[in-house]
């Protein structure tokens, strides 16, 4: 009980936080530059949290589109049932292109541990 209970605490975590830390970030740039004196608390922070939410998704879609795409490779070649099934599947085709060949090679070294993607 102790230890679910926990794990629902850690996952709540994970979804305040980042709620929490752009919240203090806007009040400690707000009070901390001489923006206060220009500009009033009531538009600035609409406008930085915009700006701020823009650029985080942004750096989450090249996140999303470059280390995504290593990781599940990474994972995939370490998955060996899963890489066995494929390759035995594109063995089991009678019309093999030298794409499907290489692929298959690529699947035993992967199978094996030789070669990791």
């Amino acid at each position: 009980m102790f230890k679910e209970s926990y794990h629902k605490m850690r996952l709540g975590q994970s979804v305040i936080f980042p709620v929490l830390s752009m919240i203090n970030f806007l009040i400690i740039s707000y009070s901390l530059t001489t923006i206060k004196d220009i500009i009033p608390m009531y538009i600035y922070i609409p406008i930085f949290a915009i700006i701020l939410i823009s650029v985080l998704m942004i750096i989450g879609n090249i996140f999303h589109n470059k280390q995504q795409s290593t990781d599940f490779n990474m994972n995939f070649s370490k998955q060996t049932s899963l890489v066995k099934s494929i390759r035995l599947m594109l063995e089991s085709q009678p019309n093999k292109t030298p794409e499907t060949k290489a692929w298959i090679k690529e699947l035993e070294k992967m199978e094996h541990g030789y070669d990791k993607l």
